[in-house]
């Protein structure tokens, strides 16, 4: 707690605020000193004990209104934030560290892989976050989970006045469409070169005992001549007539067609994201089924839609949509946390 902005000062009240007990002198007050730390390069934090000198004159108006720690506060909004990058190598100290987002400010998560806000390993002392703004997670894409808003890995204090929003879960992909498929015919004709097909008329019976010369004397059928002849039997004239022929076939065939594509999940809410709807799925091929439609991503700590399933062809049935995913948490590694909610919060906690 800061020694008082007004009023006297005590070294009761520098013992209280930055040594704890024991006999404590000016010397021991310095900033940079044992009792009270200075800042690191890296460390973006204003020292709450600023006004107090590091060296020179030094007198109890120094500490009016000063107090043991480091503040980042944001008045402006960020992305991807860390407290290892906020504090730098201080961060290991075991000295008190706050984290105030002031309202109307947001910090945002850029990727699903990222939280708004991180509360890294390594840290030492007391750590506090006092939320008045808004920490929002990135939203899921198509067929994806949402980002969470905060994660800690270390134990610290966590009060929330305004909005912490995980990002919602992407929709689910449509499902694809079943195939199909179609016969077609096509007709193939044959006639080989120097083929003939001799007919015999009035019957094949009268054909016996009928000598044609180069035809054989029984035979009904006779390749060697491209000729009329005519013969007599025993019933009488026999006629046989040179005819060529062909061959003609239908072929009938299958050709299997393939479904349409389903269409994308939408998008999920989240930092600097609105609800995206699914997108429709594609046609298929002759009789086959069209894609099923994209689930629509969901909205803050909210999971998205399940995809449509796929419409079935001739050939097969359209395959499932895909689940709507789940969206991210609000707070990650809750363990660590202890949490005050005096504001909004969406998604869950693990």
């Amino acid at each position: 707690m800061a020694i008082a902005a007004s009023g006297a000062v005590s070294f009761s009240d520098l013992r209280t605020e930055f040594s704890g007990a024991g006999a404590i002198s000016f010397g021991d007050l310095y900033r940079g000193g044992t009792l009270i730390k200075g800042n690191a390069a890296n460390n973006t934090a204003t020292n709450l004990a600023a006004s107090v000198p590091a060296s020179g004159t030094i007198n109890f108006t120094n500490f009016r209104g000063a107090a043991r720690g480091w503040r980042k506060t944001y008045s402006s909004g960020a992305e991807n934030q860390s407290a290892s990058a906020i504090f730098g190598t201080d961060y290991g100290i075991d000295y008190p560290k706050e984290i105030v987002i002031n309202s109307g400010v947001t910090l945002g998560a850029t990727s699903t892989s990222d939280e708004a806000l991180e509360i890294s390993t390594g840290g030492v002392g007391s750590i506090t976050i006092t939320n008045n703004g808004t920490i929002i997670g990135k939203g899921g894409a198509s067929n994806a989970v949402g980002g969470d808003a905060f994660e800690a890995f270390v134990a610290c204090t966590f009060v929330n006045n305004g909005f912490v929003y995980g990002g919602g879960g992407g929709g689910g992909n449509g499902g694809n469409g079943g195939g199909g498929s179609y016969t077609s015919s096509s007709v193939s004709t044959k006639g080989p070169n120097n083929r003939y097909h001799w007919t015999i008329t009035p019957s094949v019976a009268e054909w016996n005992n009928v000598s044609l010369g180069g035809c054989g004397g029984s035979s009904t059928t006779c390749q060697s001549g491209k000729y009329r002849r005519v013969g007599s039997g025993v019933y009488g004239s026999v006629y046989v007539e040179e005819r060529s022929y062909a061959i003609r076939r239908t072929i009938n065939s299958t050709t299997n067609t393939s479904g349409g594509s389903g269409g994308s999940g939408g998008r999920g809410a989240g930092y600097n994201q609105t609800v995206q709807s699914g997108s429709n799925g594609s046609n298929g091929g002759t009789n086959a089924g069209k894609g099923g439609t994209g689930g629509s991503g969901g909205g803050f700590g909210a999971s998205g839609s399940n995809g449509s399933n796929g419409n079935n062809g001739n050939r097969t049935n359209g395959s499932g949509g895909g689940s709507g995913k789940a969206a991210g948490k609000h707070i990650r590694g809750l363990s660590f946390v202890t949490f005050t909610n005096n504001g909004t919060v969406a998604g869950g906690t693990a």
